[in-house]
């Protein structure tokens, strides 16, 4: 599957309100409001990465002063560095209700969001941040990348267009164009795009197996073959290359070829029911019809467990959408079907933890928040002063 090079995990960063930042550089700067003297606290706290106690001292300046929306932000930034994300979105959502405009609490919402692996939710704040700001590269970076992981296709085409007409010589910008342009089936020009990225960057494995599998749906079966030959040998733990490969070899008739790279797959993951569903049809024209039976059965297996957390995942976005839409008890019907499907879906569960919050339910909350982070480590329950 294509993917963009830098992952949305990755690309985020949080903006620090500049009052805040200042006393990080001048931590004996005069105190000119009540604030100031927690303000200072919390920015030497977060700067030796103690954020528990930032996190109390801007409490405390929020209580003396609650409509500064530069301390919310500030707290915000404090709990999204320490990963209480819930916690994070609520004070930046604060500060966007007391100063609408803010660009550094509208850019790290956005963040959060990204950080929950929601880019749907983050495009919205990028896109004002876009419109607030035209010419901010990184914003119109961050929005290609959220339109790409959402499947929107030609929006993120056209930002990466725009991109690259001010930095032609971006090889990230250029892979992850011919991504774009791979999924709009424009083949043609997703291998010159790929290309040229190559010449740019020649040790580049994801654009290697992008331009491999463009030759591939082109019928170009031998340069293929002997691309994704050269991308395994260059690079033996790259694994996302060893499945295509098979598949290529197998259609030009290369079967043992196509078993070992199949195997190492395997190997690697041993609950891919695509690997398994190709071992099967290889085996089958072996003529081991019990090893490919076999193979078969462990393929419809994995598949049908991918289907009901795909069904989970399509539930608890179906979910979201209610929620924006205000329709809370519909929402809370929909996260309690997709726990039924598939009761390990952190996402679900935060997302449910989060809603009965919002009731009043705070123990059963607690307990929904306490699930998602025993599933995944990123999604901590809310923080207890």
């Amino acid at each position: 599957m294509s993917e963009p090079r830098v992952s949305l995990g990755d690309l985020v960063r949080i903006l620090i309100p500049a009052f805040l930042a200042a006393w990080c550089v001048f931590p004996g700067a005069a105190q000119t409001v009540p604030t100031d003297a927690f303000s200072q606290r919390a920015a030497a706290a977060e700067a030796r990465g103690d954020f528990e106690t930032a996190i109390h001292e801007l409490r405390e300046a929020i209580r003396i002063d609650p409509r500064d929306p530069s301390l919310h932000t500030a707290l915000g930034a404090a709990f999204f560095q320490d990963s209480y994300l819930a916690d994070a979105i609520r004070e930046f959502r604060a500060a966007l209700a007391l100063r609408p405009d803010d660009p550094d609490a509208r850019a790290n919402l956005a963040a959060a969001w990204i950080r929950l692996g929601d880019p749907q939710d983050a495009i919205p704040e990028l896109e004002r941040l876009a419109a607030l700001d035209a010419n901010d590269r990184q914003v119109h970076s961050d929005l290609g990348l959220c339109y790409l992981e959402s499947g929107r296709w030609r929006e993120a085409a056209h930002e990466y267009t725009l991109l690259l007409k001010a930095d032609p010589g971006s090889p990230e910008l250029l892979y992850n164009l011919a991504v774009t342009q791979k999924h709009l089936e424009d083949l043609a020009a997703a291998r010159a795009l790929l290309l040229k990225c190559l010449q740019l960057q020649p040790d580049f494995p994801a654009a290697e197996l992008e331009l491999g599998e463009a030759l591939w749906q082109e019928g170009m079966l031998e340069e293929a073959a002997e691309h994704l030959r050269s991308l395994c040998a260059a690079h033996p733990d790259f694994l996302p290359a060893y499945f295509p490969l098979a598949e290529v070899l197998r259609q030009k008739g290369d079967v043992q070829g196509a078993l070992a790279a199949t195997q190492a797959v395997l190997k690697a993951n041993p609950q891919s029911a695509s690997a398994y569903q190709e071992l099967a049809i290889l085996e089958q024209q072996r003529g081991n019809v019990d090893a490919a039976a076999a193979a078969f059965h462990q393929a419809e297996k994995f598949k049908n467990e991918s289907k009901v957390r795909q069904a989970a995942h399509v539930a608890t976005g179906s979910a979201l959408r209610l929620l924006r839409a205000g329709k809370s008890e519909d929402a809370a019907r929909k996260l309690e079907f997709a726990l039924r499907l598939d009761p390990d879906s952190a996402e679900a569960h935060y997302h449910l933890a989060v809603l009965l919050g919002a009731r009043g339910e705070e123990a059963q909350s607690l307990a929904e928040f306490q699930k998602a982070y025993s599933l995944d480590a990123r999604l901590k329950p809310p923080h207890r002063p």
